[in-house]
């Protein structure tokens, strides 16, 4: 039996590489899943347009559903790039157009995150990507947001932060005619021979998502004990558990508040969770003068109880509960 179309609702996941859909009904299955290209404000607007329609469409096809004809009651969308007024506005207005629904709800991406993870319980977010951002809801629904200021700003912590530490750190090796694994692994993910090509390889086509896909490699190192790596590895580690402290200061949160990571940066390494969670690396030069000393307690890290696709779900869910 094809599914009753005047009760389901739609959560979309707008980030800076893919927009994810998820098409579901009010009890809270799932019917389909959908994925599109770029989902994040600073996308070009027919590109952006285009992902959306995609990944709703897709989404409508696993659920045996027309994304031309289907009307939801409720559809929520988290972005990337919210920040971005009047883009965020523009993309508003054009929402009908692309979707059609009876209400609309538009989120910053790190929003539908926390619902996702949290359940909408009271906790702090700590996404690490290319780029990083924490956020932290308290039980009186107070909220505080951390860093997430682009790579020019902030995003301290962030895999594009790892990657140019990592150049930064190589440069100066081979300016006094020095190697080691990390200026080996730079070069090798770089292309590069010399000091001139990997500015050559940074400026010539510049992208942070470039610059990020080192990190994966300083990663692998710090996993296997390499130490100037696992002193850049710590680093970051310390640079996001300072967000997460300054949000639970600013919330007057307990220290044993759930923290829960999200985003790719995660994934690159134990040492870095481990770090994170507790710190206990020794740094050694020339990483002492930049050590963040906010060690602390350890944190409460927990698993994620859902995607952000589950949370702009709940967030669509509350709007047809109480509507704005």
């Amino acid at each position: 039996m094809p599914p009753d179309t005047t009760a389901l609702i739609l959560g979309i996941d707008g980030g800076g590489t893919k927009t994810a859909a998820a098409v579901a009904t009010f009890s809270g299955t799932i019917l389909g899943h959908g994925e599109g290209g770029v989902g994040s404000l600073n996308a070009r607007t027919d590109c952006l347009h285009l992902s959306l329609k995609t990944a709703v469409a897709n989404a409508c096809e696993m659920a045996g559903l027309d994304s031309l004809v289907t009307r939801f009651t409720s559809a929520c969308l988290g972005v990337a790039g919210y920040s971005l007024e009047q883009k965020r506005l523009d993309l508003f207005t054009s929402l009908p157009s692309l979707i059609s629904s009876h209400f609309f709800r538009l989120e910053p991406d790190y929003r539908i995150a926390f619902e996702g993870a949290t359940g909408g319980n009271p906790g702090i977010v700590v996404i690490a990507g290319t780029g990083a951002i924490t956020y932290g809801r308290d039980n009186l629904n107070r909220e505080w947001r951390e860093d997430g200021l682009g790579y020019l700003l902030g995003d301290r912590g962030s895999g594009f932060n790892l990657g140019l530490q990592a150049l930064r750190y190589t440069l100066e090796m081979m300016k006094d005619g020095r190697e080691d694994a990390i200026t080996q692994a730079v070069l090798k993910q770089t292309g590069a021979g010399t000091q001139s090509q990997v500015l050559q390889w940074i400026y010539s086509d510049f992208q942070t998502a470039r610059v990020a896909g080192i990190a994966p490699v300083i990663g692998r190192l710090a996993d296997e004990g390499e130490p100037q790596s696992r002193s850049l590895v710590a680093l970051m580690a310390r640079r996001l558990r300072h967000s997460v402290r300054e949000a639970k200061h600013r919330l007057f949160m307990a220290h044993d508040t759930p923290v829960y990571p999200l985003g790719g940066l995660w994934n690159i390494s134990r040492f870095l969770q481990q770090e994170f969670a507790e710190p206990s690396w020794q740094f050694t030069a020339p990483w002492e003068r930049e050590n963040e000393t906010n060690s602390g307690r350890r944190f409460n890290v927990q698993q994620p109880a859902g995607s952000a696709v589950q949370g702009a779900l709940a967030l669509a869910m509350l709007s047809v509960v109480a509507p704005d």
